[in-house]
């Protein structure tokens, strides 16, 4: 993805001083025409970005002593409501994402560590869609992808169903299109309709993450609003996954996003599929004691310090999007 060249200025929160330092020294050797605030302190960082409109994003760790950056991004979405907030935790601590997406409008949560690429290309993904240059989403690109996927409109009509979410809906007692065409989802969360229809005079959400239980299946279901040209109202894109059905993430997955080297994904990945170390290791076609020796980076980078941890952590990142 390319970077905006100009015009973006970023805030990046966090109390690890020399991770600042790094995200200061790689930004000037991408000579992006960026502007980046570096803050270690959260109160001074919420003074600065409530107090300066023109900071279109921050990037805030979610566990910082004086304020968590779950408090911190609360506070900023009082006095900022158009601020793109990201997110980043060294723990497999999925709830917290969950709260951070519904509760206090993060637009997206990355494990830590992610490499900065990764974080800016977010952020700019992000300023394109508030500056309102991706206004629609063809069919043929919904389709490419590995997930359930249903465009609609703002009354919940269906305008495309990718293969994967028609499956899901023949499936799933508790999703139906209606006769009128309209999606309806059954057991949805009380608060549902507060996201697709809020209240006159009150921010937007833009995400929302929920899943439908039935005593057959459980899928998880990520919402989000879509905006439209003219002035019309926003669609919805529906992102469908049934968890029991998804997979280890690719090699070049658990690169991009733990900053794995490609032997450290491909075991990571041998070991996501349920094979012990000894067999992982020759399936990668290293010694048991490099293994191990790769077993320890991958705990580092990935912010644990146990094999269930780690399973944990690579099944509950961004699931795959590549064919």
């Amino acid at each position: 993805m390319k970077l905006p060249s100009s015009g973006v200025k970023v805030a990046f929160v966090d109390d690890d001083d020399n991770l600042l330092a790094a995200h200061r020294r790689i930004l000037r050797s991408m000579a992006l025409d960026w502007e980046a605030l570096f803050f270690n302190n959260p109160q001074e960082a919420l003074d600065t970005i409530s107090a300066d409109s023109s900071v279109e994003a921050a990037i805030l760790d979610i566990h910082m002593p004086i304020m968590t950056g779950l408090e911190l991004a609360a506070k900023l979405r009082e006095s900022r409501p158009d601020l793109i907030v990201i997110m980043l935790t060294g723990y497999a601590d999925l709830e917290s994402a969950l709260e951070a997406v519904n509760e206090h409008g993060v637009y997206r949560f990355y494990p830590k560590p992610t490499p900065l690429r990764t974080l800016l290309e977010g952020v700019s993904s992000a300023i394109e869609k508030s500056r309102g240059s991706q206004s629609h989403i063809s069919p043929a690109f919904l389709d490419i992808f590995n997930l359930g996927l249903i465009a609609t409109d703002h009354n919940l009509s269906v305008n495309h169903m990718n293969a994967q979410a028609a499956e899901l809906v023949r499936r799933c007692p508790l999703l139906h299109v209606q006769s009128d065409n309209r999606l309806a989802l059954d057991r949805a969360p009380e608060d549902l309709d507060r996201f697709l229809n809020p209240p006159a005079g009150r921010s937007i959400p833009q995400q929302k993450g929920f899943s439908l239980e039935s005593d057959e299946m459980s899928v998880s279901i990520f919402l989000r609003r879509i905006p439209a040209p003219n002035g019309e109202k926003s669609g919805f894109i529906f992102i469908l996954v049934e968890p029991e059905s998804v997979g280890p993430p690719s090699v070049d997955n658990l690169m991009d996003v733990f900053g794995l080297t490609r032997s450290e994904a491909r075991l990571t990945q041998k070991l996501a599929e349920g094979v012990a170390l000894d067999e992982a290791s020759e399936a990668v076609g290293i010694s048991v004691q490099s293994a191990r020796t790769y077993l320890k980076a991958i705990f580092v980078k990935t912010g644990v310090n146990r094999q269930p941890q780690l399973l944990k952590t690579v099944f509950s990142s961004i699931p795959s999007l590549r064919n």
